[in-house]
Parts: structure tokens; C-alpha cells; sequence
């Protein structure tokens, strides 16, 4: 397989998508996964992660210091193989930037729920055709909608625990993701 590329998003891209941009690469390059993981959000960049999510991930191990939000824009967009987001309402801005890519694009907990229905991927699967599936499961109306029960709670402004609880619930979602995707063989 070439390089996995993976976009995580949020909506500062201070809090959320700077701890599962780097749980992420970790937990893929446990799996032996080539990949490039980054992260962006929906607003303007320029801004470091908070400390609060700094903390968290200290405590994790991890430092994200250095951190510089991202806008999302359609060539990250484009680039990504897999798009993971915190809220449903940020697929609304992947698909003002590409339509189509929506359909590679799931909130994290969407997709840590259907990733064990789709199943261990084969093989002889592309993760490509895996994420098809999972896209498949998707009511299309459903894809777009202010449902928010697929949300991971936003830290910003919180107590350490919240930061906390997010960085470890954006752990476990993954690690459900990547279970399925990347099945250790």
C-alpha cells in the first residue's frame, strides 16, 4: 500500500484535531501504517494549541507544543485519503470546499460505529474501497444534517479533566478505526 494520508479536523484546530492529529500517527505507526497524518480546522490559523491540550497530551506523553492551527482548505482536503472530523457540522465545510469528498469524510464517532460493521479489511481490500463501504452505511441525508450525537465534546475553554476526557475518548475512537482499517495480520 502507498502512504496512508490522514486529515483530522476541528473547528480551531487548537484543541481536538492537534491531539488526534498526534494519537493518530502514533497509533498508526504502532500498526507498522506508512502514513502522513495532519490536522486543520475551520478557522483561521496561525494559533498554537491551547494550553489545555498541551497538558492533556503531556500527560500522554506527546508534546504538542510546536503546534500551529491550520485552515482547511481543498488542497489538504484533496490530499487526504481518510478525513476524520470532531462535529458533524464540519463535513459542511469540507463540502463547501469539495463535495465529493464528503464521502471520505466521517466524524470520528460515526466511523468508530460503523467501522465493526463494515468489518476487517481484507488484504486484498484498498482502504480506499473499505472507507467506500463505510460511506455506503451512511443514510445520504444523514451526512449533512445538525445531528450532533456523533460529536466529541469540545474542550476549549474547560477543565483539565475535559481536556483530558477528550484526548482519551479521541483515543479509543481511533484505536476502534484503526482496528478495522489496519488489522494487525
Amino acid at each position: 500500500m502507498s502512504v496512508f494520508r490522514l486529515l483530522c479536523m476541528c473547528t480551531a484546530n487548537q484543541c481536538r484535531s492537534p491531539m488526534a492529529e498526534a494519537l493518530a500517527a502514533h497509533q498508526l505507526l504502532e500498526r507498522g501504517v506508512d502514513s502522513v497524518v495532519v490536522s486543520s480546522g475551520m478557522l483561521e490559523g496561525g494559533k498554537p494549541a491551547t494550553a489545555g491540550s498541551v497538558n492533556a497530551m503531556r500527560n500522554r506523553s506527546f508534546d504538542i507544543s510546536m503546534h500551529q492551527s491550520q485552515q482547511i482548505d481543498s488542497e489538504t482536503i484533496g490530499a487526504a485519503d481518510l478525513i476524520l472530523t470532531m462535529e458533524r457540522r464540519h463535513l459542511t465545510a469540507i463540502a463547501e470546499l469539495d463535495v465529493d469528498a464528503v464521502q471520505k469524510a466521517f466524524p470520528l464517532k460515526e466511523l468508530a460505529e460503523l467501522a465493526p460493521i463494515v468489518g476487517w479489511r481484507p488484504a486484498e481490500l484498498s482502504v480506499t474501497d473499505w472507507i467506500r463501504q463505510a460511506n455506503a452505511l451512511r443514510t445520504p441525508g444523514a451526512v449533512l444534517s445538525r445531528e450532533t450525537r456523533f460529536d466529541v465534546a469540545d474542550p476549549m475553554g474547560g477543565s483539565k479533566r475535559n481536556y483530558a476526557k477528550a484526548a482519551e475518548e479521541i483515543s479509543e475512537l481511533l484505536d476502534t478505526v484503526f482496528r478495522f482499517l489496519f488489522p494487525v495480520r
